[in-house]
């Protein structure tokens, strides 16, 4: 309702977040341009997806795409006995053979490193690295190379929320499922939609229940509750009863220090997911996109460079680039390209810059 008074007053652009699956882009019954809605996003089927890549990607724990997904920025975690552990980022291509690539920052415990060629990546780091999704993934696969790969055997998935409830439903086809949730209703509601999935009802904070599921014979626990607490508890748990991977469900940002602490391998947050997925179709500022990633506070930026902008045709050692923010990655055509201090910005390059928040607006002039 909200989008459609806007269309009638003239807005120009209108994106509805909403929950209920029924409403979906491309449903022919109902279109939703008629509503005066040019996108809608799920965040709880956002999340899913994420949740579901991840899982199929392990070593990997955020990516956003930019350039109309050319390249994409990723969180990757360095395993022990990993080739990276103990390397210098200049001697990276010793592993990496001809990947096209860039780490732009590694984070360690809660720090966040802007590397030179001499910083040593260790066991534990995340880094995180822009290159093109297929590049990213056989990056995540050497990094982690210790993980399990492909399909998960069995996933147990604490919450039937509406998240935990599309996880499910995105999984059960591929793998063993089951799901807890913590009331009648949604056990009800998520036994009726979900065919191939196993609901059981149980509390979280009851981790004998949690065992007698099976929870010590499960390849991946996956907690996505509303209850940052109770994720946590959960994953807690799994790790020290062995389960190889845990995945929680972290929205306030007081807990984000606990994960690392914890143990837990993945945090995730609908409501972030969901910021990053708005941020794709809207341009603050002349931005063509931009990526929050969890953990650090940077952000990747898209530009598209116009003509009579300060960074076209000038070697990017002749620019005078804010402090805490570089020039990360540039796609022209079908090219990617690692910049260096000779590389020339071109008219129409989509470029991918690393900056942290206080720099933004700073790049944005240059671009402008």
């Amino acid at each position: 309702l909200s989008c459609l008074i806007a269309r009638k007053l003239g807005c120009p652009k209108t994106i509805a977040r909403v929950r209920h699956p029924s409403f979906r882009d491309d449903d022919p019954a109902v279109p939703v341009s008629e509503l005066g809605v040019d996108q809608i996003i799920n965040p709880d089927q956002e999340a899913a997806r994420e949740i579901v890549y991840l899982l199929r990607n392990p070593g990997i724990t955020q990516i956003v795409k930019l350039a109309n997904g050319a390249v994409a920025v990723a969180g990757i975690t360095v395993a022990q006995g990993s080739p990276f552990d103990g390397r210098t980022l200049a001697e990276l291509p010793d592993v990496l053979g001809q990947m096209v690539y860039r780490v732009a920052v590694i984070r360690r415990h809660d720090n966040a490193i802007v590397p030179t060629g001499k910083d040593i990546i260790q066991a534990g780091d995340e880094i995180f690295v822009i290159a093109e999704p297929k590049t990213i993934e056989q990056i995540g696969r050497i990094a982690c190379p210790t993980a399990d790969r492909g399909q998960h055997p069995s996933v147990m998935v604490f919450g039937a929320s509406d998240l935990g409830r599309n996880l499910a439903g995105m999984l059960q086809n591929d793998c063993r499922v089951k799901l807890i949730g913590t009331s009648k209703q949604s056990v009800r509601s998520a036994s009726e939609e979900l065919t191939r999935t196993l609901v059981i009802e149980g509390d979280g904070h009851d981790l004998a229940m949690l065992e007698r599921e099976g929870l010590a014979r499960t390849s991946t626990f996956v907690a996505v509750s509303d209850d940052d607490e109770m994720n946590l508890i959960g994953c807690l748990y799994a790790k020290r009863i062995g389960v190889p991977r845990t995945i929680a469900r972290v929205e306030r940002h007081i807990y984000r220090p606990l994960t690392i602490t914890l143990g837990v391998d993945v945090a995730v947050s609908a409501r972030e997911t969901t910021v990053n997925t708005i941020l794709k179709y809207i341009r603050p500022g002349g931005i063509e996109a931009v990526a929050r990633m969890r953990g650090v506070s940077a952000e990747a930026l898209e530009f598209i460079a116009r003509p009579g902008g300060k960074m076209v045709d000038r070697p990017l050692q002749d620019v005078r680039f804010p402090r805490g923010a570089m020039v990360a990655m540039v796609v022209r055509a079908n090219e990617i390209i690692v910049p260096a201090g000779d590389t020339q910005i071109r008219q129409g390059d989509h470029v991918v810059v690393f900056a942290v928040r206080e720099a933004v607006k700073k790049v944005q002039k240059l671009f402008a």
